[in-house]
């Protein structure tokens, strides 16, 4: 084979390692979208399950979700807000969500007066969660800083810990360092701990969004690469370089 042979074969390798790297580039981060245009459905969130008085009303724009909350005295941690209920997509049931899939969260959010707010995961402790006492849901809990100006907080779902205060509540000792995200039934976005009692402020939420490593098409498109540097080492030994050419001896290298 001539030189042009062997500039066609490169070429093509080159091209076709273009198109793995732009396709690589473009579909290899994975997103979750809760809000705006979102498939799990909302709920308000107060404390009146645990005999609280605080009050929480949402309004749900198309690009703009309005929670006007007041935390009122009477529960020791409450947790007043909106929720996204996982277990439902598009009003059909589904099994839990796994967060686990991804590496990070990202909040777009303002506050009237708090400069705080608890994103929190409620999930399905299979030890302690009992069916039907959602109390008994694992909280696992981020706390994001915030502000009366639109901000973006992007945080890492391996940080979420579990509360404190539910650690206490099941009888533990310590923290045993589950969170069990694969086992998700609810996210949360909850006023912060340092709310004012009877007071009303807001949280407005621009976007929820969950982002993360498709592994599986990770694991594939390198596949595919060795497999494209493979045929291309082949093909360029077998046409320039030393299979095929023949031996001192008269017989074929193998």
């Amino acid at each position: 084979m001539n030189l042009r042979s062997k500039v066609v074969l490169l070429a093509v390798f080159l091209v076709a390692l273009g198109v793995w790297a732009w396709a690589f580039g473009a579909f290899r981060q994975m997103g979750c979208t809760f809000f705006p245009y979102g498939a799990y459905p909302l709920y308000p969130l107060d404390d009146s399950a645990f005999g609280g008085t605080s009050t929480c009303d949402v309004q749900a724009g198309d690009t703009l979700l309005n929670v006007s909350i007041n935390v009122r005295s009477g529960v020791a941690y409450p947790a007043v807000g909106v929720g996204f209920n996982l277990n439902s997509v598009n009003s059909r049931p589904v099994g839990h969500f796994d967060f686990s899939r991804f590496d990070s969260m990202e909040v777009v959010f303002a506050t009237k007066y708090m400069r705080s707010v608890t994103v929190r995961i409620l999930t399905d402790d299979p030890v302690y969660t009992k069916e039907g006492f959602r109390e008994t849901l694992r909280p696992v809990v981020m706390s994001v800083p915030a502000s009366r100006s639109f901000t973006s907080e992007r945080f890492a779902i391996n940080k979420f810990r579990t509360a404190v205060w539910w650690i206490s509540a099941m009888g533990m000792e310590e923290d045993d360092g589950r969170t069990y995200l694969h086992r998700a039934l609810s996210l949360e976005v909850v006023n912060g701990d340092g709310v004012m009692r009877g007071i009303p402020d807001e949280i407005e939420v621009k976007s929820v969004r969950a982002w993360g490593i498709d592994r599986n098409f990770e694991r594939a498109m390198f596949i595919v690469l060795a497999l494209m540097v493979a045929v291309f080492v082949v093909l360029e030994l077998k046409f320039f370089g030393v299979i095929g050419r023949p031996a001192k001896n008269g017989r074929k290298d193998v």
